[in-house]
């Protein structure tokens, strides 16, 4: 029996002791477990997703915040490889990372500018910014991961950076319309900076349309990108044809990731592409149209869509500037016509008046002799001629006095198949003699408010206008009928030839003082004085005509029965 050498006094004094380490060890471990408590605590409250990875890069720990954000318990995601949070197309490369990263631990901060994207438990992707702090404990070294979804900080930064290219753009757009190029030379500058903005997913490929004025056609004016192995498929598209051709009839942005059932032209060495067509608008009113080529499969971004509208209504801005401009020269051009006009006008009434007196003078001499000499004679012959020309002289005469005269219309009420009866009668041997027949087809309209006289005088001059280009004979059809035309009704005289007609080329001089076909006898006033006098009474004229195939020429005048016009 073993001899107990340790006293009562020992023995209670040791048990004390005992009983004092076991309060300091529950002291201490209900100090870890508060301050555990206030770890966890704090680390749930970060406002970033917080995960710890040991070198076997298995998941041991996350916060609370992480749960939120990726969608896993603690339950599911602790034990679990790291790669679980990758996308597919990341983790081959991300796996080396990891590696280099535990043979040199380091600090890592947020805004590193690296891309990275996370994945949660659905499936969905995230772009992140992850610090990184190594973390060595008693057993080994861990890495401390704390991952922020910058979604919106993303969101954000495209949308400043957008607005910057959408200003950047708009305003070189503006600085080159501003260059005395062509309109042509601007639509191409302005596609090189549109193809070549960093970072939107565009094809260098790109074409501008403008609108037909006259019908729904949109025509090429640009385009940046094709060569002759891939060239552009179109230069010239109806509204309502393929996809351009749809947008610019809707007036509505339309997009195509390819060549879908909505492309009507298809060619097996077209290459493969999607669309962006947007409409160049102001207002309700389309200008023409931005083709934007895109790889094929190219998803929609709103992105892009935002930038390519704001395009299109600088283009707007640009395209109505320069049809300002064409407007403004033509105006100045026009201008410039009428006082060249006027000018003539004074002109050649002052040489008219002077040349009226003596020519006067000369064909009453002339009368005089042609009666006292005998018949038969050579002088009588040369006194017939002095006559003929002094006749021909004061037809010219008059016609320069009537274009040269500032006469405004007297108005009164008359009615219209009267007045074309009493010019037809007027003719009626000429038109016999000259072998025209004369068709008739006059609609029954009411008296209304025109100037009688001016009027016979324009049809004076378009009749023998028209006598004068059938030589051998033919039919003269005269019509009138009502016509309305936004809100006004109109009477119209439509006076049809089957004479020799009018080249292209001449019609376009046709109306201009001085002009004449005629080559033997005509002053070339007889057209512009007839639309003198029909702008004068707020009508208008209209010629159409073609060689060989006669000549229409319709003659438009404002109905009222109440009051005159202008």
């Amino acid at each position: 029996m073993k001899k107990i050498d340790k006293t009562k006094a020992e023995l209670f004094e040791e048990l004390e002791d005992t009983k004092k380490k076991v309060q300091d060890l529950n002291n201490c471990q209900a100090e870890f477990e508060k301050a555990r408590e206030k770890y966890e605590k704090v680390l749930d409250s970060t406002p970033d997703s917080m995960l710890f990875i040991d070198t076997q890069t298995r998941i041991v720990l996350v916060n609370a915040q992480f749960e939120k954000v990726f969608g896993y318990s603690q339950d599911e995601i602790i034990g679990k490889k790291l790669n679980i949070l990758v996308p597919d197309r990341y983790k081959n490369n991300h796996s080396k990372k990891v590696r280099n990263f535990f043979e040199q631990p380091r600090v890592r901060s947020m805004g590193s500018h690296i891309e990275i994207y996370a994945k949660k438990k659905n499936g969905e992707e995230f772009p992140a910014d992850i610090s990184l702090s190594p973390l060595q404990t008693d057993e080994e070294l861990l890495v401390a991961a704390a991952v922020r979804d910058i979604t919106a900080r993303r969101k954000a930064e495209e949308e400043v950076e957008l607005n910057y290219f959408i200003q950047k753009v708009t305003n070189s757009m503006l600085k080159i319309s501003l260059e005395p190029l062509s309109l042509e030379e601007q639509f191409d500058r302005i596609l090189g900076l549109i193809l070549n903005v960093p970072n939107l997913s565009l094809q260098s490929r790109g074409a501008i349309f403008l609108k037909d004025p006259e019908a729904e056609v949109l025509h090429l004016k640009a385009q940046q990108g094709f060569t002759k192995a891939e060239p552009l498929p179109c230069t010239e598209i109806p509204f309502g044809h393929c996809l351009c051709g749809k947008a610019a009839k809707l007036s509505k942005f339309l997009y195509a990731e390819d060549m879908d059932s909505i492309h009507e032209i298809h060619d097996e060495s077209m290459f493969p592409h999607g669309h962006y067509c947007v409409p160049i608008m102001s207002g309700q009113s389309l200008h023409g149209l931005l083709n934007v080529y895109l790889k094929k499969g190219h998803k929609r971004s709103s992105r892009e869509e935002i930038f390519l509208t704001s395009v299109a209504s600088a283009l707007a801005t640009i395209i109505e500037r320069d049809q300002a401009e064409q407007e403004k020269k033509d105006l100045q051009q026009q201008l410039a016509h009428a006082e060249k006009l006027a000018a003539l006008g004074r002109f050649t009434a002052n040489i008219a008046h002077e040349i009226r007196n003596p020519l006067t003078s000369v064909g009453g001499f002339a009368r005089r002799l042609d009666k006292a000499m005998p018949t038969d004679t050579k002088e009588k012959e040369y006194t017939k001629i002095i006559i003929a020309e002094v006749n021909r002289l004061e037809k010219i005469l008059n016609n320069i006095l009537s274009f040269s005269k500032e006469t405004p219309p007297n108005y009164t009420k008359n009615n219209i198949s009267d007045v074309i009866e009493r010019m037809l009668l007027i003719h009626a041997d000429l038109l016999k003699e000259k072998s025209i027949d004369v068709q008739k087809v006059l609609a029954n309209i009411p008296e209304f408010s025109f100037d009688k006289d001016m009027l016979i005088e324009a049809l004076d001059n378009i009749l023998l206008n028209a006598v004068d280009s059938m030589a051998r004979g033919g039919t003269l059809t005269v019509v009138t009928e009502k016509e309305e035309e936004q809100e006004l009704s109109w009477v119209v005289i439509k006076i049809k030839d089957t004479g020799a007609g009018i080249s292209e080329d001449q019609l376009e001089m046709i109306f201009e003082p001085f002009y004449t076909t005629k080559v033997a006898e005509g002053t070339g006033l007889g057209l512009s004085i007839t639309r003198k006098i029909m702008e004068s009474m707020n009508g208008s004229v209209e010629i159409d005509s073609a060689e060989g195939k006669g000549t229409v020429i319709k003659l438009s005048l404002p109905f009222s029965v109440d009051q005159a016009p202008g």
